[in-house]
């Protein structure tokens, strides 16, 4: 007797086909890489990229191939699309730092910071880090990498802030739905009549800003070499940095750029359309979740202006503010030593991960409209408890009137998705507790957790090579999930799940 195992049987040849076409990503990212090689004569880098861009291809083409007649997909099948082309494409850009590494470490003058790539799950972890523009690193010293290295690091998280679907949308025609992907990838907001136009309009606007970002780090003084990667990492809220010390080094003119320009990363493309087509200010703060940003902003940058001034007895404002922007945007850039700060001041920059910005941006974390929406739940609920028998609510929601059943589904989803969020924040927390080095506590470990879950980057030094392997896995899986927002991971593991639990009742005979 022939049985059908499970639902997704259907929709794998869709599945495999379009996850074939994202595949594609890296192999371009190398072969545009080559000019770095032969720029800085860093000669010896180029087969390791021509090595990634052969396996990238030979893979997508394969799937592509092979796959090539595909069935329209639903929202779970485009999920499961996201959620295995953001697990599978950080493997791939896995090969440059173990091949670049495994070279270098003959010699005996390579620094720990290069040889550190050799070991698989570092250069996992990186390469996971940089595709879910996160900015947690392996490495001991970003300045010491080659300069190839330093290049694929700042690539890696200038094509996720933006994100891999959405470049796949603006440039190929994938087999299933467009919107339903789009959807999938966490973009809500169109910014054009199709997916496809709105999606190469984003990459318009990011193209125009990382410009801008990069002339304007440059004229400020930073050298170009540091603007562009910095500029490319800020844009896109990534947090990778080419120093040893991030933005520490800088000059005060130059850290307020930076704040700049992750305010900028962390506002919606939909909003940076209007202000580009409008060119009015009152644009940036239209909507609730751009104007619970700029309160966010303020009303944050106070509170840990007090808390860190009533632990130290200094107002070190700027740090105080820095800090608080790369908190809020996850962006990751630091000024300071976060470690050395209060376990109050931790834990409100871990909440600040939490919240993240706004949507259709690139920053990570649970998203300001979803912070609003359970706000404006607990208002409508106060409010439901003084009605009288012959009022009503009126329910508004990003400026538009919704029925009773349109905000139980918005609230419903919100909360869903906080209550995942913090359920694995505190699973992953308890894990981590008990392999971490003894001499971080449980506000270091919520930090690190929630940085990993925000695709923030902020740390404050668990994140290292001696990192016990489980720890790694932990962040690794935190990173992401929380680059696709939790669900589509939760839908993939249940289609693998499914098979299991048919084949159980098969041989129990339910």
């Amino acid at each position: 007797m022939k049985i059908k195992i499970y639902w997704l049987n259907r929709y794998t040849k869709t599945i495999l086909r379009d996850v074939g076409l994202l595949l594609h990503v890296p192999g371009v990212m190398a072969l545009l890489s080559l000019p770095v090689c032969l720029i800085f004569g860093e000669y010896y880098t180029v087969w390791s990229f021509v090595f990634t861009a052969i396996i990238s291809f030979s893979l997508g083409q394969l799937l592509y191939q092979v796959f090539r007649q595909a069935e329209a997909a639903e929202i779970q099948h485009a999920m499961l699309i996201v959620a295995l082309s953001w697990g599978i494409i950080p493997l791939l850009g896995t090969i440059p730092f173990v091949a670049i590494a495994s070279y270098l470490a003959a010699f005996p003058e390579t620094s720990q910071t290069i040889r550190e790539f050799q070991h698989p799950l570092n250069a996992i972890f990186e390469a996971v880090s940089g595709y879910t523009s996160t900015g947690l690193t392996m490495a001991l010293d970003a300045s010491q990498l080659p300069h190839t290295l330093q290049w694929w690091r700042s690539f890696t998280e200038w094509i996720g802030g933006v994100g891999i679907i959405v470049l796949m949308l603006s440039v190929l025609e994938p087999s299933a739905d467009p919107d339903q992907l789009y959807q999938a990838a966490g973009r809500q907001k169109k910014i054009a009549p199709t997916v496809a136009g709105t999606a190469r309009k984003i990459w318009k606007i990011y193209l125009l800003y990382t410009v801008f970002s990069v002339l304007l780090l440059g004229l400020l003084g930073m050298p170009w070499w540091e603007a562009l990667n910095h500029a490319m990492t800020g844009i896109s809220t990534g947090g990778f940095s080419i120093t040893g010390d991030s933005l520490t080094v800088y000059t005060p003119i130059l850290q307020l750029a930076a704040i700049a320009i992750m305010i900028a990363g962390a506002i919606s493309f939909s909003v940076h359309a209007q202000f580009l087509s409008q060119r009015r200010l009152s644009t940036l703060w239209r909507d609730p979740s751009h104007r619970a940003l700029w309160l966010l902003l303020v009303l944050g940058t106070i509170l840990l202006l007090l808390t860190h001034y009533s632990f130290t007895g200094s107002l070190s404002w700027l740090d105080s503010l820095f800090q608080w922007v790369s908190a809020l945007t996850t962006c990751g850039f630091n000024t300071v030593k976060i470690q050395d700060w209060s376990p109050s001041a931790r834990l409100l920059i871990s909440l600040g991960m939490i919240f993240g910005a706004a949507s259709g941006s690139t920053c990570g974390g649970l998203k300001l409209s979803r912070i609003v929406t359970l706000y404006k739940a607990v208002v409508w609920h106060l409010q439901q408890i003084f009605l009288k028998s012959d009022q009503h609510i009126k329910y508004k929601l990003d400026g538009q009137e919704l029925t009773e059943i349109e905000v139980h589904r918005q609230i419903r989803t919100a909360t869903v998705l906080a209550t995942l969020w913090l359920g694995f924040l505190g699973v992953g927390v308890f894990v981590l507790l008990h392999v971490v080095e003894p001499q971080y506590t449980v506000p270091d470990v919520i930090l690190e957790a929630a940085s990993a879950m925000g695709t923030s980057g902020l740390s404050v030094g668990i994140t290292n090579p001696d990192l016990h392997w489980i720890g790694k896995l932990i962040l690794i899986l935190f990173m992401w999930m929380g680059r696709v927002e939790i669900i589509p991971v939760l839908v993939l593991f249940a289609s693998f799940l499914r098979p299991v639990r048919q084949v159980i009742k098969i041989k129990t005979g339910q």
